[in-house]
This record gives structure tokens, sequence and C-alpha cells, in this order.
């Protein structure tokens, strides 16, 4: 299911009360048109300036507050929402959030060109939820963990780029799945409890995955040593994974890696190499 969203049109002013910016003007029993849509906006006018009304978000049916760095948007899900619809064109790097000139987002700019872009999901969203559904659907052995944070990550236009063009080879080749796995390590540093942010520890399971997106993992290692040989390993099931979750002394949270595996729509190709297409992380 893709979700669809429009963007609101600039009304004509003229046609607005000069103080709330949202009610038409009043028009009386003999025809004149009123500066103000009633006596209430015409009192605030005549006690002194104009009312001035906070922008609010420009996706269709939202009236939270704009927030300036999402660029008339409330949050960082409706700027995706808008990206992804077609209304703005986003950020080349991140593609999460519009572009205010340019071709880069300001936070983007200013970043080295290696690194990559961590942010909160919201427990109210849309992307939480369905998170969270199929956490639960897809957890087979007993209770399943209780999600207390969500973290979503985009990487830089090259790591982006090279997804992009692995997964093309596989569709002219016969075509594409892709699955949602789970990658859980030993996670050294304190995440969760600083937000969304990478720590640069060389023996962090997790972080070390996440920066170079699965190119290596923890002391630099290519690979992890398993019973099935050399390799990077995730399950299907979080729950198998959530074995191998651990955590530092400083830190009430287990973290895990969700990503989008490429893999060959040909099963009997599935030695090819898979590249990492999103990660999540939850603690």
């Amino acid at each position: 299911m893709r979700m669809v969203a429009s963007r609101k049109t600039t009304p004509i002013s003229g046609n607005l009360c000069q103080v709330c910016g949202i009610k038409p003007n009043y028009v009386d029993a003999t025809g004149v048109t009123h500066t103000f849509c009633g006596k209430t906006c015409a009192r605030t006018y005549a006690h002194g300036a104009p009312a001035v009304k906070p922008p609010v978000c420009s996706i269709v049916g939202c009236n939270e507050p704009e927030i300036p760095s999402f660029q008339g948007f409330c949050s960082a899900e409706h700027a995706r929402l808008s990206i992804t619809s077609g209304i703005v064109p986003g950020c080349v790097r991140c593609q999460s959030v519009p572009q205010p000139h340019g071709q880069m987002c300001e936070n983007c700019a200013q970043m080295p060109p290696d690194e990559p872009q961590t942010w909160n999901i919201k427990r109210s969203g849309t992307v939480w939820r369905e998170f969270e559904r199929e956490w639960r659907n897809r957890w087979e052995s007993g209770e399943p963990a209780t999600i207390e944070g969500l973290f979503e990550i985009s990487y830089p236009s090259d790591v982006v780029a090279n997804k992009g063009a692995f997964r093309e080879s596989l569709e002219f080749a016969g075509g594409v799945r892709l699955l949602r796995t789970f990658h859980a390590s030993q996670c050294i540093c304190d995440m969760g409890t600083r937000g969304a942010v990478l720590c640069d520890w060389r023996s962090c399971g997790i972080c070390n995955i996440v920066k170079s997106a699965f190119k290596g993992v923890a002391f630099g290692a290519p690979y992890n040593e398993g019973r099935h040989g050399n390799g990077l390993y995730s399950s299907l099931d979080p729950s198998a994974a959530d074995r191998f979750a651990t955590s530092c002394l400083s830190s009430p949270y287990r973290v895990m890696i969700a990503s989008d595996v490429v893999l060959p729509k040909d099963r009997s190709k599935n030695n090819s190499v898979c590249r990492l297409t999103s990660v999540v992380s939850e603690f």
C-alpha cells in the first residue's frame, strides 16, 4: 500500500479575514464585503496589530504547526510523504527532507560525504505502527519484545546509487525479491539513551555495521564468524536475532537492525551478494 498526499494550495488572501487568515470576509445584508470575518476579529484589529497565525503543515488535512527544518511540513514523516508523493523534490542525499534550495538539504550539506543520517521515528506515526505490527506478526518464540524506540538511517548518494545499480542488475537478470531481515550483535555504546546517535567505538557491533552499510563489523572486520561460516548473519524472525543482542552495562536497551535485503528472484542464485537497502534500528 502506498500513501499519497497532496499539498495545500495558497488561498487568495484578498477574500480572507485580515486577522485570522482562515475565514472569508463577512458580507452583510446589503452586499457590502467587510475586511474581517466577524466582530471578534474586528475587535482584535481595533486593539492592535492583526494577530499573526503561525503557518501550518502543507499536507492537506494536517493542521499541525510547521517546523522550519522540515521546509513547510510538521514532521519528518510528512516531509518524506510529500517527497514520495511527488509534491516537492527531496534532498538528493537523504531523500527525507525537501530541498530548501539547490539539491541537498542543509543538514546533509554540512555532513561529511560518507556519514549516514539518523533520526527518531514518531511513536504516533504510521511508520512506527506498521513496523510494530510486522514485528509482532513475525516474532515466533515467546512474547515479543517491546519496542521502546525506533530510528531510521539514510545513506549518502553514492551508497544509494550502488544499491540501485545492484537491484537493476538483478532485475535485468530475472527479477528481484525484497526480504525484511533482522540482525543483532553486541552494542558497546549506550544507543537509545541519547537519541539517534551513532558512536565511534571500533568495538561496537551495531554502529560499525550501520556506518558502513554492512560492509564491515566491529574492529573493521568484513564479516562475522558463525556456525555456518564467515558472513553477515540475519534472520526473518526477529526473535531468532534477539538471542544475539547484547548491550553495554550502562544501557537498559537491546539493539537490533532491521534491513530490507535485495535477493535474486530465482532462488537457485541466492549465493549472490546482498546489498543493504534500508536500515531501521529499535532498542
